[in-house]
């Protein structure tokens, strides 16, 4: 598979059969480490969790993150309002269904929890953290390519908030990193779903030398 059909077939999975071998974990990890990152500064720290005790605390903190979540759907339409979902009280909780499904899909995979180093190089200001976190996220969609490339299948969970920090505690992360995301990956226990919501026309996202101004390609 080539790299344009890894990246034309890759979606979310959350029902696995079972995890992935030593051997793909390292191919994939690896191909994480291939990405770019700012001064060559690498930030990424990868904790391979085995332990059936953390996983399941983990899918528990991402089930009630998930519980809290409200949603409002006329506001998800309007991309300038987006950040009003995290600043005020909305209508429609999201169904529990949803939660269990965000839970369960901890079950029979390879959970990797993804790190990324705060600051940027040396001297550097803690706050100036931007570069390091593009570059883990570049990390992070290398390793859902290659996953995506062996037939695999990958999400990833993210946490956040109290979550976030509960996380990061139970997984003794050192306090000059964060945790990005975890990365659940494993043979593919369901038929991904075609791409859902709203899906932009082709190129109309496109500018050409100032935004607004259309370009085609």
């Amino acid at each position: 598979m080539d790299v344009y059909e890894a990246i034309e077939k890759r979606r979310s999975v959350r029902v696995f059969k079972q995890g992935v071998s030593e051997e793909q974990l390292r191919k994939i990890t690896l191909a994480g480490t291939k990405a770019p990152s700012g001064s060559n500064v690498q930030p990424w720290e990868f904790i391979i969790i085995d332990d059936s005790t953390i996983i399941d605390q983990i899918a528990e903190h991402k089930y009630h993150q998930t519980l809290k979540m409200t949603i409002d759907e006329m506001l998800l339409d309007d991309p300038r309002i987006i950040e009003q979902i995290y600043h005020r009280t909305l209508k429609k909780p999201l169904s529990l269904d949803m939660a269990i499904r965000q839970k369960n899909a901890y079950r029979n995979c390879t959970v990797i929890a993804v790190c990324n180093k705060k600051g940027h190089g040396t001297g550097r200001k803690l706050w100036m953290n931007i570069e390091n976190i593009a570059s883990t996220w570049m990390c992070i969609e290398n390793m859902a390519l290659a996953a995506t490339a062996d037939g695999l299948g990958t999400v990833t969970s993210i946490l956040r908030e109290e979550y976030k920090v509960a996380v990061e505690k139970l997984l003794g992360i050192p306090e000059d990193y964060e945790l990005a995301t975890m990365v659940l990956i494993g043979v593919k226990g369901e038929v991904p779903d075609e791409r859902r919501g709203r899906v932009r026309p082709t190129f109309s996202w496109l500018h050409k030398n100032r935004f607004g101004t259309a370009a085609t390609l």
